[in-house]
């Protein structure tokens, strides 16, 4: 993969010359190299200034980089970078644990974010998933497949967030999604079981009838309202 971070860091220069600050590649392909896939790779690219102008000079570069099966990367002015630590103090500390500099100034070395922040961001998109879901549930809850496939896939999205809680309590955050769901409900004191239970179910699906999944899914909706209530104690 090195050549092509070579090619875009020149293409990036090449577009924005003395603008370009900093290029940084983040995600679970440096936390864990081998063969990983492209998408695995995350891109931060910091500038100066982010005109329309700049944007439009940007857009080649960025068009071939996706084309090639990278992600979107994100873009952030130095000033907008420093003032965003306290509103997005997950994302920076998961850049944080595996990331490479391919250009430019190591913005991230000497920033940390507060576990207030980082304690704020986590009940703010844990509550917001919780609306969403029960939203969603409205519809799903006719078929049990649809309610199946509503907890299985937003279950993902709340693990995720449940990552930063062992931070809060100066522990790693353990790797796999079934140990950090028993590890936040030992740190909680809340029963996680539904969560593991739903996590399982996406592991190994497995036909339930129709009153096990409507009993899950309580469950599942009960233990998350109690872990967002923790977490608003904390």
């Amino acid at each position: 993969m090195d050549y092509q971070f070579n090619e875009l860091v020149t293409h990036l220069q090449s577009a924005q010359g003395d603008n370009l600050v900093s290029v940084i590649v983040h995600g679970s392909a440096i936390a864990a190299p081998g063969n990983p896939k492209r998408s695995d790779y995350q891109t931060l690219i910091v500038t100066r200034s982010l005109t329309a102008n700049d944007l439009r000079r940007l857009r080649p570069v960025i068009r071939w980089w996706t084309g090639a099966g990278y992600e979107m990367p994100v873009f952030f002015t130095v000033e907008e970078f420093d003032n965003s630590l306290d509103v997005f103090p997950i994302e920076f500390r998961q850049m944080k644990r595996a990331y490479r500099v391919l250009y430019g100034q190591d913005l991230l070395a000497n920033r940390e974010a507060s576990k207030e922040h980082l304690r704020w961001q986590t009940e703010l998109e844990l509550r917001g998933k919780l609306l969403r879901l029960r939203s969603l549930a409205l519809p799903a809850s006719e078929s049990t497949r649809d309610l199946v496939n509503l907890m299985t896939e937003s279950v993902v999205s709340f693990v995720r967030f449940l990552r930063p809680i062992p931070e809060m309590s100066g522990e790693e955050p353990p790797l796999g999604r079934l140990a950090t769901a028993r590890r936040v409900g030992e740190l909680l004191n809340v029963d996680t079981a539904p969560l593991v239970r739903v996590l399982q179910l996406r592991d190994e699906p497995r036909e339930l009838m129709e009153i096990e999944v409507q009993d899950l899914f309580a469950s599942y909706l009960d233990c998350l309202t109690r872990v967002i209530e923790a977490v608003d104690n904390l």
